[in-house]
């Protein structure tokens, strides 16, 4: 419990650091600088999924299973992310050019690459598979926190400048992790035929992962290709207010997957519980967020972004209704698919949500700006829910038993 408590700690100060500077830059950029500033973020975030391939999510579950391989797995996973980061520089580069606002800004872009790959590299994974997260991820957070004062103290700064200051930040985050790691273990040397099984192993979550960015993180970046600068500075607040509101959620990924990976060996009923008992308590906990965060966001936007991002109320107001969603579709999916190892199946549905999410985008967001983009989003969650039902129906008995299913008729 203390090693969770700590976590959410570090989970609320991650999302905290944002929303500290946000209603600065939004005053000092304007409304398209900071689009711009959102845009590079969202590129940031695409490089990271790239570098990351899966790791964050395969890495705790693997290191929990098979502890003592503990030092192989480290040494893969080391080398599957070197191989990955030119391609993923070379990704973020051919994205930019793409995006008019990021095309003429090669300062912001080069820093956003920066920040996405220092990102990727991260090995917070490796603490959560071992069940001692909360010194690392305090460790990354007070790094974070240091990179968001400093831009406080420099009123001059502009968006390739934040960019700099967030990614010396992370990388020195980074490197902090890399060390305690190096003192805990002794890193196997991976072998070729190791590293390519590794990435052949990894690709379903990578995939996956690549696709829940696209419809999700990255859809600043789409509305700031589709719409302008503008109107993603708008979605952008939004986006970062409802992701901060949302984000009590995800230390569960580092705590849940891992515990009910471990259960299902030896305790497939006590797995199934924890899956149940944290998909009420999630779903609960989102629907009350979602409930006041409509209510409240007049007060938000102009209280923290200024008069200027007042048309982003809207969009938070719908953008917060996906936050139910996303509560069911993390704990069915993201905890309870991957630690049933359905690799494969959970690839195929954040697909078809991310096909869904973009595919409503092209044809709203040009109109409509940064609300036909939340609709897509809306439109792309409820598909990830209905599928991610589908593809656990065989499971339904386990998760749910009779006497769990006539408890709560009563």
């Amino acid at each position: 419990m203390a090693d969770a408590g700590w976590l959410y700690v570090a989970h609320i100060a991650r999302y905290a650091a944002p929303l500290l500077i946000y209603p600065v830059l939004t005053r000092r950029l304007g409304i398209e600088g900071f689009g711009v500033y959102a845009a590079g973020l969202s590129l940031a975030l695409i490089v990271s999924v790239m570098v990351d391939y899966g790791l964050s999510v395969s890495g705790p579950r693997d290191i929990a299973a098979r502890g003592g391989d503990r030092g192989r797995i480290v040494g893969e996973a080391v080398a599957v992310r070197a191989l990955l980061i030119l391609p993923a520089i070379g990704v973020g580069l051919g994205l930019s050019s793409l995006t008019p606002a990021l095309g003429v800004a090669a300062g912001a872009t080069a820093m956003a690459i920066l920040l996405g790959v220092g990102q990727g590299a991260g090995l917070l994974w490796y603490f959560q598979g071992i069940r001692d997260p909360a010194p690392m991820a305090m460790l990354e957070v007070a790094f974070m926190l240091a990179a968001a004062l400093a831009i406080l103290a420099w009123p001059g700064l502009g968006v390739a400048g934040a960019l700099a200051i967030q990614a010396a930040g992370v990388w020195s985050g980074a490197a902090v992790g890399a060390v305690r790691v190096w003192r805990r273990e002794r890193i196997g040397r991976p072998s070729w035929t190791s590293v390519g099984g590794a990435l052949r192993d990894g690709a379903p979550l990578f995939l996956s992962r690549a696709v829940i960015a696209a419809y999700t993180g990255a859809g600043v970046f789409a509305v700031a290709a589709l719409a302008g600068p503008a109107q993603a500075a708008l979605y952008g607040v939004a986006d970062r207010v409802v992701s901060a509101a949302g984000s009590l959620m995800r230390p569960l990924a580092g705590l849940i997957s891992p515990r009910i990976a471990g259960l299902l060996t030896h305790d497939p009923v006590a797995a199934f519980r924890t899956a149940r008992w944290t998909l009420a308590s999630v779903f609960m906990a989102a629907t009350a967020v979602w409930i006041g965060l409509t209510a409240g966001a007049p007060i938000l936007v102009r209280g923290l972004f200024g008069a200027a991002f007042m048309e982003a109320e809207t969009t938070l107001r719908l953008l917060a209704a996906t936050l139910p969603l996303v509560a069911v579709s993390q704990v069915l999916g993201l905890h309870l698919m991957t630690s049933l190892r359905m690799d494969g199946r959970f690839a195929a549905m954040t697909a078809a949500g991310c096909a869904a999410t973009l595919g409503a985008a092209w044809a709203l967001a040009p109109a409509f700006g940064a609300t036909g983009m939340t609709w897509a989003r809306i439109a792309g969650e409820a598909v990830v829910v209905l599928i991610c039902v589908v593809c656990l129906k065989g499971h339904w008995g386990a998760l749910f038993p009779a006497r769990s299913r006539h408890v709560a008729a009563v």
